[in-house]
């Protein structure tokens, strides 16, 4: 395919053609003259394997030759402006009377319509407004938000995956006009802070590097840390690993809910027990003696000497470029890969080219008109039909995202599924609108994350539940799960079984470290997994321990790289007519989304600077305290300058004379007294509100947010106005607000035609007789054999 991308920033369209490039498509990245300067690193990360032009969307001409160059792609993607997407038409490119572009995709901070689409944003204000800063960081201390460029990218794979799904789908063709805000991407991936304030009415905080619900953390052990999150079926190895098998059963340490109570005595009891030990050396014993799942804090030369990912060959050579040390550059791969086939080249940014209408003449014709039929555009997927195994977070939110857009998701569940082993510690169910002691039902997480599914539940143990999920696989397109390694051939279901039932299958597995490899058999929860990406290196406070960021960051990027990569092996199969085993690792998942920080660190043979709530390039840019409320609640505000027009309108807001300090008076001043810079705007935060000052600011032209706790985003009115939330009734728990899709079609979120969490077994007959042609007396006996089921063993 062909592929529009039309930047000048290093952000979300950035990524998402970086995705397209890496995978074989055509990309020309048409850039503003005299854009914003390149970081060098994000410049090499970024723009590998595009064409590079410059043409002004601005001017009659340069939209005219846009317009004429957009008729030859597939897909247009930009980040520009949305001030600039309306008043260029820059969604309406290459549309004639006989259709367009498959998706024609806009990545903004706020959207393109609601009463915060023209104000200016920033990486770190989008976090705060999305909830993300408010958990991050110490209970005690300034929150902190995340280095890099997350929301962004966050966003260009979900455009990476709109763009696949909208040109996957012949059945509903047509051209779409994709919307995609950072801030909903941002929304909609945390993992239980709404269910809980909506089922409890708990606010989650933060809580530096221990884990919320479990007795997991971060300790130091002889030359590092290690992380780790103790649910309870790993207390008993764990117990034996640190030489305390008398705390098995029987003491106040035997219990997830004692050992949280009593967090401070547990953790120095481990760590008089590991702290002598090195950190490699405890995370491979963990994991091959003890089964336990325990990670290690990596610095970025960690993860570049780390034996897995050299296996794995995650480390991909860029050709022409060299390290500080003249050993060839590399930079992150793609997180997954096609078993069997090698992985993707990585290629190195092109020189600007000029834009002649022989590079219009160079494509080709796209696969087929596009006229979208009226009400198909939210659901591109329809006809696509998915068996989903997946469990916890990382996965589910895979399938769901494909279910959002139309995807028949069947889950394949055990009569356990809806047991103790996947509803996570301190979390409740509901049912009929009571809080519910057992936890086998309804579980207000499960609802969360499944929208849009149906239920079928099968013994795979059986042999006639096994065949008949071969069965299914012979009619479905995607079997998806995040087991260990081992489960799938454990069951007699591994890849080649299913290949031989369907050649055209695409088999996707979401483990932690990936199916093949040293770490291949290894088992992974985020607060063990996201010390090693290196983020915990170049994230927390200075001179200070290295810092998770609270939010179980690893399975929010394993889930939507899951999908991506499911539709990348769709795409594949349109072309060969084959399908192929996707082996996705959430390991490698969370170094793609900073791959420019392992760029610089090659640059400069020594580790990135930790920028505590600060950039590079931008001062001021941070996070500065308010007052507090009549509850005395601990309140904080993100802003930032990122040009002379953004400072003087701070400075004429304030008032306090910083526009005529000399410490201040340019960009690189700023730079040069940032911590002087910090103090002065930190006094002034304090004495107002920080709802009220984010909202003035931003009306003034300042990139800010108040750093928004649960509560206060939920009711956000900027969200609220743009309809974000969607509304749900399940037959058990009600009617429900949940978070919302990740894209607008057309202007279209498609929540009328999506439906709540399914219970267990609820489309048992349904898929067993539409699908496979039983009938009715048949699903009877199989249901009287256990075979299937709609209710948990009591």
């Amino acid at each position: 395919m062909r592929i529009l991308e039309i930047s000048s920033t290093e952000a979300g369209a950035a990524f998402a053609g970086k995705l397209f490039a890496r995978w074989g498509h055509e990309v020309i990245r048409a850039e503003l003259p005299g854009g914003t300067p390149s970081w060098e690193p994000e410049r090499l990360y970024l723009h590998g394997g595009k064409r590079r032009i410059e043409v002004d969307y601005r001017t009659e001409d340069g939209r005219a030759y846009l317009d004429r160059l957009a008729a030859t792609c597939e897909i247009v993607v930009t980040d520009a402006l949305a001030a600039d997407v309306r008043e260029h038409r820059l969604l309406e490119l290459g549309m004639s009377e006989d259709g367009g572009p498959a998706a024609r995709i806009s990545i903004s901070p706020f959207g393109l319509t609601g009463p915060y689409a023209d104000f200016p944003a920033t990486e770190a204000t989008l976090l705060a407004m999305a909830g993300h800063t408010f958990l991050m960081g110490d209970p005690d201390r300034e929150p902190l938000t995340l280095p890099g460029h997350y929301g962004s990218y966050q966003a260009g794979s979900l455009a990476y995956v709109a763009g696949l799904a909208s040109a996957l789908a012949p059945q509903v063709s047509g051209s779409r006009a994709v919307e995609i805000s950072v801030l909903e991407a941002l929304l909609g991936l945390h993992q239980y802070t709404e269910v809980r304030y909506y089922h409890g009415d708990r606010i989650r905080s933060r809580h530096g590097n221990r884990v919320e619900h479990a007795a997991g953390t971060m300790l130091p052990v002889k030359d590092g840390w290690i992380g780790f999150s103790l649910l309870q079926n790993f207390w008993e190895p764990f117990a034996m690993m640190i030489g305390r098998g008398d705390l098995v059963e029987g003491d106040k340490m035997s219990t997830n809910e004692g050992r949280i109570a009593n967090r401070d005595e547990f953790e120095a009891m481990v760590s008089a027990a590991l702290s002598d030990r090195s950190k490699f050396d405890l995370f491979r014993d963990a994991q091959e003696v003890w089964r336990v799942a325990l990670g290690y804090t990596a610095s970025l030369a960690d993860c570049f000497e780390d034996p897995h990912l050299q296996e794995r060959e995650f480390w991909r050579p860029l050709a022409g470029h060299s390290a500080v040390d003249g050993e060839p550059l590399v930079v992150p791969g793609s997180p997954f890969r096609f078993v069997g086939l090698d992985r993707p080249e990585e290629r190195a940014p092109s020189d600007v080219e000029p834009a002649t209408e022989s590079l219009i003449a160079q494509g080709g014709a796209r696969r087929w008109p596009r006229r979208a039929p009226d009400g198909a555009a939210a659901r591109p997927l329809e006809g696509v039909r998915i068996l989903d195994m997946t469990q916890v977070w990382a996965g589910p939110l895979s399938a769901r995202l494909l279910a959002d857009l139309g995807a028949e998701v069947i889950c394949i569940e055990p009569s356990t599924a809806r047991g103790a082993a996947k509803v996570p510690p301190n979390s409740v169910a509901y049912v009929d609108g009571g809080q519910q002691e057992d936890p086998w039902n309804f579980a207000a997480l499960f609802n969360k994350l499944h929208r849009n599914r149906k239920s079928l539940c099968l013994d795979l143990k059986s042999p006639r539940g096994k065949e008949l999920f071969l069965d299914l696989v012979r009619e479905s397109d995607v079997v998806m799960e995040n087991f260990s390694a081992r489960a799938m051939t454990r069951l007699g279901l591994a890849y080649d079984t299913l290949r031989e039932a369907n050649p055209r299958i695409v088999y996707a597995s979401l483990p932690a470290f990936g199916q093949h490899g040293p770490y291949g058999q290894y088992v992974g929860y985020g607060p063990g997994i996201e010390p090693m990406i290196g983020l915990a290196a170049i994230m927390g406070y200075e001179g200070d321990e290295p810092h998770i960021s609270g939010t179980t960051i690893t399975d929010a990027m394993g889930g939507i790289a899951g999908a991506a990569g499911v539709l990348t092996a769709l795409e594949r199969r349109e072309v060969t007519g084959e399908g192929a085993w996707v082996d996705l690792s959430q390991h490698e998942a969370g170094m793609a989304l900073f791959g420019e920080y392992f760029i610089e660190r090659q640059f400069t043979g020594r580790e990135p600077e930790r920028l505590i709530n600060a950039h590079h390039a931008y001062a001021p840019y941070g996070i500065y305290h308010c007052a507090p409320n009549e509850n005395g609640d601990d309140n904080w505000i993100s802003l930032a300058t990122r040009t002379d027009d953004e400072w003087r309108a701070l400075c004429a807001f304030a008032g306090r004379g910083w526009d005529a300090d000399p410490r201040f008076a340019t960009a690189e001043a700023r730079l040069q007294h940032r911590a002087d810079l910090d103090a002065e705007i930190g006094e002034w935060t304090r004495d107002h509100g920080h709802l009220a000052l984010a909202e003035e600011l931003r009306k003034a032209g300042v990139p800010a947010s108040a750093v928004l706790r649960v509560d206060e985003y939920l009711h956000e009115p900027g969200i609220l106005a743009r309809g974000y939330y969607a509304d749900l009734r399940h037959p058990h728990t009600g009617q429900q607000q949940y978070d919302g899709g990740a894209w607008v079609f057309d202007g279209d979120r498609g929540y009328d035609r999506w439906l709540p969490a399914p219970t267990l077994g609820e489309h048992n007959a349904e898929v067993l007789t539409s699908i496979l042609g039983l009938s009715e007396d048949d699903v009877a006996e199989l249901s009287a054999a256990g075979v299937i089921g709609d209710r948990p063993p009591s």
